[in-house]
């Protein structure tokens, strides 16, 4: 038997569970902090990438009962007035890029990947807080003091990774200077006139984007809720510190001049909840031994192209196939040499694509904060000439080479890719018996 040790139960860790839990040979046990899962949270969006990877282990239609079937359409809108600048038709995503594009509460998101890996047999710890990793046993230490051995580890404990933190003590996830600001509303919250225009069109993102700040709004669960986040990226307004019953007016006093129906809505808001952002920057590495990192511990990365969970299922569909297809031959340091094989092969495919999609979420961030001005009007004359099989463009957002690769990525293929390249250079035997 293969025993993978997986720290950390959210997207990332439990894509990895489930995929390495298919093969027959693979035992996995997933060791959470938390001693509840915790079913709060916002809406999360999950581009075609993730959505391909969710089809890939038989989850997509589980995910899209959650919702109101795929999402439809991303508008980029004009800040002070709501003018559409931007038509991102997601009705062709199935077409352009091989897997819908879906808009779904994290929560229900997370419901669907725990009964997963339950239904596999994956072995789920909660309160279980990792304290120590020795990457060459390989084996995690609770605080507990309890001592969790197996043949890999796999660090998918988020951005305040303890795995990352022994593997590079001296890198912490950076600021990136900006702030989220978060809210959920029922349909009834939204019941004034000015809101019908955007609760009679279902599976629709809009996205305003104004000087230093920028919001997004779509519906969820069938539309009976509606999930609002703005992002300011405005330091002389994030360093204020107020309570939580002073932050929704101190906000709303921020986006004065905005768009009357985003203020409209923030009237109607009950409560914000605010948290600042970071990134992860390049790590030289995520291996040491037989000890690896996939998602937020990895590369957290601002949330301007909603790629942040959808990189992490990447990470961990392609890890949990290359492992789970090596084979259970060899032993020992020959063992272990193959491993780590497999773990460098897996860096190798991930960890330079990670990279550029944080720069290109931080860069998409900056241009959706623009002032009003030059660049802000080349920005817009740009979106006006969007084509999405034909746009090229320095913006990630709108490039059809960067969409192609973004939202194209077919983990299974790459995946089988590189397990063919393995085979071919000798790195490993092919195991591959699924259940």
């Amino acid at each position: 038997m293969l025993h993978v040790i997986i720290v950390g139960a959210g997207i990332s860790g439990l894509t990895c569970a489930i995929t390495l839990a298919k093969y027959t040979h693979v035992q996995v046990t997933v060791l959470e902090r938390a001693a509840v899962m915790d079913k709060a949270g916002n809406g999360i969006q999950v581009p075609c990438n993730a959505a391909h990877a969710m089809r890939c282990l038989g989850l997509l239609d589980k995910l899209l009962v959650k919702t109101n079937g795929p999402a439809t359409a991303f508008l980029n809108l004009k800040y002070d007035d709501g003018e559409i600048l931007l038509h991102k038709d997601l009705t062709r995503c199935e077409e352009l890029y091989g897997a819908p594009w879906l808009l779904i509460h994290r929560a229900d998101y997370m419901t669907v990947l725990l009964d997963e890996a339950r239904r596999v047999g994956v072995r789920i710890r909660l309160g279980c807080d990792v304290d120590g990793v020795d990457f060459d046993t390989p084996s995690v230490k609770l605080q507990n003091g309890h001592v969790y051995q197996a043949d890999v580890v796999v660090g998918c404990d988020g951005i305040n990774s303890t795995i990352r933190s022994i593997m590079h003590p001296s890198t912490q996830p950076v600021p990136t200077g900006e702030y989220a600001y978060r809210a959920l509303f029922t349909r009834s919250q939204l019941s004034s006139p000015s809101f019908q225009h955007l609760l009679s069109t279902a599976g629709i993102s809009r996205c305003w984007m104004g000087p230093l700040a920028n919001a997004v709004f779509y519906p969820l669960q069938e539309g009976t809720l509606f999930n609002l986040v703005i992002a300011i990226a405005d330091p002389n307004f994030n360093s204020n510190t107020c309570d939580e019953q002073a932050l929704l007016p101190s906000v709303r006093a921020r986006l004065s001049g905005w768009d009357p129906t985003l203020l409209e809505m923030l009237d109607a808001a009950s409560h914000l909840v605010r948290f600042p952002l970071y990134q992860v920057d390049k790590l030289p590495f995520w291996s040491k031994g037989c000890v690896t990192l996939t998602g937020d511990a990895a590369h957290a990365m601002p949330p301007h192209l909603a790629q942040g969970a959808a990189t992490g299922v990447e990470d961990g569909f392609i890890l949990g196939t290359l492992l789970g297809r090596s084979s259970q031959q060899a032993s020992g340091p020959a063992r272990r040499a193959q491993l780590r094989a497999v773990l460098r092969a897996y860096e190798g495919l991930q960890h330079d694509r990670t990279a550029q999609i944080v720069s290109g979420s931080r860069f998409t961030g900056m241009l959706d904060h623009l002032p009003q001005g030059p660049d802000q009007r080349a920005r817009d004359a740009e979106f006006a000439m969007y084509d999405p099989e034909k746009t090229v463009s320095a913006m990630p957002w709108i490039d059809a080479r960067t969409n192609r690769k973004l939202l194209g990525r077919k983990v299974d293929e790459v995946a089988e890719g590189e397990v063919a390249r393995l085979l071919a250079a000798g790195e490993f035997a092919d195991r591959g018996t699924k259940l």
